[in-house]
């Protein structure tokens, strides 16, 4: 079985599960689109804003996130080297 050779301070088995996290956020937010349209077309609690609108921010949101956690736990592990 041929693997794909990792860089010295690669921290692959993190970088796996915060994908894992950010696709299921997304198919969660397309099955929303798919399945409960009403839901999706509704407005937030209090401000008016389409509840599609807050969602999707939601997601691109949580990407940015999860991008600065990769990195900390990234960094912090190469620099106690």
């Amino acid at each position: 079985m041929n693997r794909i050779p990792t860089q010295e301070g690669e921290n692959v088995a993190l970088g796996m599960a915060l994908t894992v996290l950010q696709v299921l956020t997304y198919m969660s937010f397309v099955a929303a689109c798919c399945f409960a349209p009403a839901f999706i077309k509704g407005q937030t609690l209090t401000h008016g804003i389409p509840m599609s609108f807050a969602m999707g921010l939601g997601v691109i949101a949580l990407g940015v996130i999860l991008t600065i956690v990769y990195v900390a736990v990234t960094n912090r592990a190469e620099g106690d080297k």
